[in-house]
């Protein structure tokens, strides 16, 4: 047994503390722990105890640092309610450390985007400020006080300068983040407003201007709506932004959700819910694929999909007639608006009365399991899944939606497992009979726990899972005492002064309970019932009425007390005397009547003038003792402890009263903690350690020689529960329980209930690689990946020739039969290999990194298998077709999450299909304006002169409109004149009309130029966006690789790399990666290149397989060394 913290129910206050990590383990906080998950196995594997108040958010670490002795640090941080932020190690369960700024309740934290600024933490505190602190350092960069309520926020995902606030009444939008200075201004706001329609005018509508007008304004400028069609924001329950949208934000309101496009800052979409549906509180967007898991206050989740459109560019269809027969509102909701399909709804979930759902937290790596947290302290586990019969499972979302996948398919998504607790308070908990030489053999640390539903819980301290769960009484369990290893006597009642009172005696293995005092009807409460040490008797003690004998073995009456007897308010069994007592009779042979020995037990008890009786009890009842009075100024007897020669007594003023029957003394010792409610000492026959239970806490004496030495204490002044009962869970830790439901083993200084996780002991197998020491969770990665040394590669099991040591190998292969590697994972290619690895591994960059790699892999692969070689000749002539094809169907493309890291003709559809939504939505002449621009830099001239024509007579930019749109229309023709526009457009950008200059510049083929320029102005995301666009292959490249070199500069090089490969650069990525230092990952991909017969220098191939080489050496793998010099003499 260990110090350890078992959960109870958790606090409304909660809501939102849930974090799922890259790393198999999920976090979430209850009442001020936080406490860590094994998601494979459910089970709790660490608790976090140091907040004093509500853990309000958790946030992984996602890197996993290596300490000083090459162990793991896996590393999260909390904030609480009240400022403090704690940056925790869970392999130790020790605080880094605490930074507070403040005693403001955390409202939000994320991490700063970027590689170059990893541990850099964004905390926001009520009401309106944003603090940035250094993690590792431990210091604060810097504070930001803003003007408005701030609510929460959210970085953008692509672009880390720009975050979003939510207010009470509008959305605040800083666009300068910068990790090195405070933002310059307050930000950007936005009110939102929605005209409500009521039923009958909305029926009146037609398709396309009831959409039109039910959509207008949600999202308006910087002045506040009229009242009469605000949309108060104070609904807004919800802001995050897009995971796989660039520049795409989500409101969640309880009936619907909002996606707004920033670029023409409207909406663009309304996923709405049912009215039977209940309502919503959070929403979750994937990275992999757009779909949205939606929780609802039911406990239900419900998921929504996002619509494709299938043609290649939508056609505006502003211009249509509104009588137009191919216009109706079912073709503009499936084609020109974002509509998400629900698919699926989970069951609601059976909660207690009053339980709250507190969040929802989706597996970052699969996305497509998620946990559900509730208030009642439960975590529920969900997982999607494609409907009917599967050839093999699906490793994640992105393989579960496909873009090849037919439109109707259905999903389920279905409750795996939970994470359950206690069902109802704690009333009592009694430790088991602890360990002797004669139980040693099948002890097991059970910790017996009633609660006020009646139910008996059985937990098994040594790995805190429950035991055993048995429903046996129909009132709150108010006593247990345990009669073996296997049985225990409970007694339970209701309230008032005359009850039902239920006994009953328990065989915990087979749950078959015998049912004691039957013949009773309505009477005063049982106060005590105590099981002698022999087993062979027990007292039942009703408050205030008759004092019960009862044999054990028989569960027959002996005597009942007469009622002169006086009113026992504390009693305790002899722990010596009993034992001696049997023996003597042994030796004597004087046996009972059953033929057994004669048992003589003795107990001792005070009544309610604290005077201390002494009784002998036989088989033929109770023999009549001495009588003590009491020490003068001793107050009403509460509780009384018994062992080797010490009797102790507490009582209602917080004094001992000591009795050493040796040496036939008393002492007097006043706690000064008020009234005692509970003495016990600790197993062991000479471990004189007692512990004393207050209203406010606990205190550990050591009573050795009759001398009162205080060990330790604790003052329990906690938001959650007091301490209801208190016992030993062995020799040496005290286990206290709280109302709430918790459970916490301490150590012996009443300062620790968690322990490192290496002490614990667990039921299964945690599944957590990173728990590996780093340098050996590399040499798993790399096996795993390739084994070309070998021929017949093993993935299943690794031995000390794979260069693992043998103290190690038990650790790794433990791992290995837990990670999910899929089906046919040994007939996948290397790169393949790699994608499954790091996915099973929760290496988020590997995932990245070989997703990407493997789709341009693919490309390369396609492209020199290609029978016909085209060869682009640029002409001479101005081509102002810039709409590309999609040289390779067959090959799945980058999903949006990737941006401009997609293939150009993926890249270009979006963008198209993007300006397609933004001229439906098109409202005012502003925004006209920026359609327009947005048409003529995507080549799709014909839509720019069309609404150029479109400009109201009375516009005063009439005029210069139209003789745009002549200039566009006419520009395509004659191609003359380009060095006069090609001067223009200088000037104009020189003159900070830099847009209008790159249209001119694009208007005559120059969009090289025109990306150069955005380049020289710092406005690198505009410049990628053109070049992805609309330049050909060769220019992109140009501007790709110096936006690769800009991050570089920045720090980011892992985006470098991913852009290197998405120019199909391979060699320049392995260079990139050679010069880094990650070998192995260098070696992948050079491995990876060659199974695609993509040309790599021999210079370069040596350079990274001799490093290989020389790891290998490093580590002992001998054998796949000397595999890989013979390879290296073939290619010289």
């Amino acid at each position: 047994v260990s110090p350890r913290t078992i959960t109870g129910s958790a606090n409304v206050l909660n809501k939102g503390a849930i974090d799922w990590g890259y790393h198999c383990l999920m976090a979430y906080g209850s009442n001020s722990t936080v406490f860590v998950v094994d998601t494979h196995n459910v089970q709790i594997v660490q608790s976090l105890d140091l907040h004093k108040s509500m853990v309000k958010k958790i946030l992984w670490v996602s890197c996993v640092e290596t300490k000083s002795d090459g162990n793991p640090s896996i590393q999260l941080i909390s904030g609480d309610a009240s400022g403090h932020i704690v940056h925790w190690d869970i392999t130790t369960a020790t605080a880094l450390s605490v930074l507070q700024d403040g005693n403001k309740p955390v409202l939000g934290m994320e991490w700063v985007p970027g590689l170059e600024n990893e541990l850099m933490l964004a905390a926001l505190h009520s009401p309106y400020f944003l603090v940035i602190w250094d993690i590792r350092k431990q210091t604060k960069l810097w504070k930001k006080s803003f003007t408005d309520t701030l609510l929460s926020f959210n970085f953008d995902p692509f672009n880390g300068s720009k975050i979003a606030f939510l207010c009470t009444d509008c959305i605040l939008f800083v666009d300068d983040f910068q990790i090195g200075k405070i933002p310059s201004t307050n930000g950007r706001k936005f009110y939102i407003s929605s005209p409500r329609l009521d039923s009958t005018s909305e029926d009146s509508l037609k398709g396309r201007d009831r959409l039109k007008r039910l959509m207008k304004g949600l999202v308006v400028g910087e002045t506040r709506p009229k009242p009469d069609e605000a949309m108060t924001i104070t609904e807004c329950l919800q802001l995050t932004y897009h995971k796989s949208l660039r520049h795409h934000l989500l409101l969640l309101y309880p009936r619907d959700v909002i996606l707004i496009d920033l670029h023409i800052n409207q909406t663009i979409g309304i996923i709405p819910i049912e009215r039977t549906m209940s309502p919503l509180v959070q929403v979750c967007t994937t990275r992999q694929r757009d779909i949205l898991y939606c929780l609802h206050e039911s406990g239900s989740i419900s998921v929504k999909v996002r619509r494709r459109n299938n043609n290649n560019i939508t056609p505006s269809p502003v211009d249509s007639a509104a009588d137009s027969p191919n216009i109706d509102f079912g073709s503009y909701s499936s084609d020109m608006f974002v509509c998400y399909d629900h698919k699926c709804q989970s069951e609601m979930i059976r909660q207690m009365k009053g339980s709250k759902v507190l969040g929802l937290s989706v597996d970052p790596i699969t996305e497509k399991n998620v946990g559900l947290f509730l208030s009642s302290g439960k975590v529920v586990f969900l997982e999607l899944e494609l409907s009917g019969k599967e050839d093999s499972p699906r490793m994640s979302l992105s393989e579960i939606v496909t873009p090849f996948m037919p439109v109707k398919s259905t999903f389920r998504l279905l409750p795996t497992s939970v994470l359950s607790n206690i069902n109802g308070q704690i009333t009592i908990v009694k430790m088991c009979p602890p360990v002797t030489v004669k139980n040693v053999q099948h002890f097991l640390p059970i910790l017996g726990v009633g609660t006020s539903t009646g139910f008996l819980y059985i937990y098994n301290l040594s790995d805190g899972t429950v035991y055993k769960e048995l429903a046996i009484h129909s009132y709150p369990i108010r006593g247990l005492e345990w009669t073996g290893l296997k049985c225990v006597i409970t007694f339970a009642y209701g309230d008032g002064a005359k009850v039902k009172n239920e006994v009953y005696m328990t065989d915990i293995w087979t749950g078959h309970s015998i049912p004691i005092r039957t013949e009773k009807m309505l009477e005063n409460p049982i106060s005590i019932l105590k099981v002698s040490p022999l087993r062979k008797f027990f007292v039942i003690v009703i408050k205030e009425g008759p004092f019960e004998m009862w044999d054990l073995h028989t569960l027959t009456l002996l005597r009942t007390m007469s009622k002169k007897f006086p009113f026992v308010v504390a009693l305790e069994w002899s722990p010596i005397h009993s034992v001696k007592s049997i023996q003597s009779k042994k030796k004597e042979t004087e046996l009972g009547r059953d033929g057994r020995p004669f048992i003589r037990e003795h107990l001792v008890f005070s009544d309610t003038e604290s005077k201390l009786y002494h009784f002998n009890v036989e088989e033929d009842g109770i023999k009549d003792g001495i009588k003590i009075p009491p020490e003068t100024g001793v107050g009403m007897v509460t509780s009384i402890a018994f062992k080797a020669n010490q009797i102790v007594q507490g009582d209602s003023d917080g004094s001992l009263s000591m009795w050493d029957l040796k040496a036939r003394s008393s002492k007097q010792v006043n706690t000064n903690r008020g009234a005692i409610r509970y003495l016990r000492f600790a197993p062991g026959k000479t471990n004189l350690k007692l512990i004393i239970l207050y209203a406010d806490g606990l205190d550990i004496a050591n009573l050795k020689q009759n001398t009162y030495e205080k060990v330790s204490q604790l003052k329990w002044g906690r938001e959650n529960g007091r301490i209801v009962d208190v016992d030993w869970a062995n020799a040496n830790y005290p286990v206290i329980a709280t109302e709430d439901g918790w459970i916490r083993v301490l150590d012996i200084s009443l300062t620790k209930s968690s322990s490192p996780i290496q002490q614990y002991q667990f039921k299964d197998v945690i599944r957590c690689p990173s728990l590996l020491p780093p340098k050996l969770l590399s040499k798993m990665h790399f096996l795993l990946c390739t084994q070309y040394w070998k021929l017949v590669p093993s993935y299943e099991i690794f031995t000390a020739k794979d260069g693992i040591s043998e103290q190690d190998l038990p650790n790794v292969n433990a791992q290995l039969k837990l990670l999910n590697l899929g089906p046919g994972f040994a007939d996948l290619n290397i790169a393949e290999k790699c994608l499954r690895v790091s996915r099973a591994l929760g290496d988020w960059y590997g995932v990245d990194l070989w997703t990407v790699a493997i789709y341009y892999l693919d490309v390369a692969a396609a492209e020199t298998n290609s029978s016909k070689q085209q060869t682009s000749a640029k002409s001479e002539t101005i081509s102002m077709d810039l709409k590309r094809t999609n040289k390779y169907p067959h090959i799945e493309p980058l999903d949006t999450c990737y941006d401009y890291l997609a293939d150009p003709y993926s890249y270009q559809k979006l963008q198209l299909e993007r300006v397609s939504v933004h001229e439906w939505k098109r409202g005012d002449y502003k925004h006209t304006q920026n359609v327009v621009e947005k048409l003529v830099l995507l080549g799709e001239m014909d839509r720019a002169v069309q609404l150029l024509l479109e400009t109201d007579i009375d516009n005063p930019n009439y005029y210069s409109d139209a003789i745009k749109a002549c200039l566009v229309a006419t520009i395509q023709k004659t191609g003359a004149a380009q060095s006069t526009i090609k001067l223009v457009a200088t000037n104009l950008i020189a003159n900070g009309k830099i847009w209008e200059g790159v249209q001119l510049l694009c208007l005559i083929g120059k969009g090289l130029d025109g990306c150069r320029y955005l380049v020289s102005y710092g406005m690198w995301e505009s410049a990628v966006w053109l070049a992805k666009s609309v330049l050909l292959p060769a220019e992109t490249l140009e501007v790709m690789i110096k936006y690769a070199d800009q991050l570089v500069a920045k720090g980011d090089r892992f985006a470098a790399i991913l852009i290197l490969i998405s120019q199909s650069q391979f060699e320049k990525a392995l260079e990139m990666l050679y010069n880094q230092h990650q070998v192995l990952i260098a070696s992948l991909l050079l491995m990876s290149c060659q199974h695609y017969q993509v040309n790599i220098s021999h210079h370069l191939t040596n350079a990274i397989y001799t490093s290989l080489m020389d790891y290998l050496l490093s580590v002992g793998n001998h054998e796949a060394a000397r595999g890989l010099a013979d390879q290296l003499k073939l290619n010289q």
